[in-house]
């Protein structure tokens, strides 16, 4: 079965989403929007920086472990 690359593409984006969702991952575009409307003047971050700010703000810069 033959699947063109933009439908593959899509599989992969949503796939991703879920998979953020599931783990609790922010919704970079809505923050996206949030800076638009409220924080224009604040630089945007990548979504890269995006998420690792939001990690290093969860665990405090490192995962700990229970052992």
């Amino acid at each position: 079965m033959h699947v063109a690359v933009g439908t593959a593409n899509g599989l992969i984006r949503r796939a991703m989403t879920l998979v953020k969702r599931v783990s609790g991952m922010p919704n970079y575009d809505a923050y996206l929007e949030h800076l638009r409307v409220h924080h224009p003047e604040c630089p945007v971050p990548s979504e890269r920086e995006y998420f690792d700010d939001y990690l290093k703000g969860r665990y405090g810069g490192g995962f700990s472990r229970c052992c």
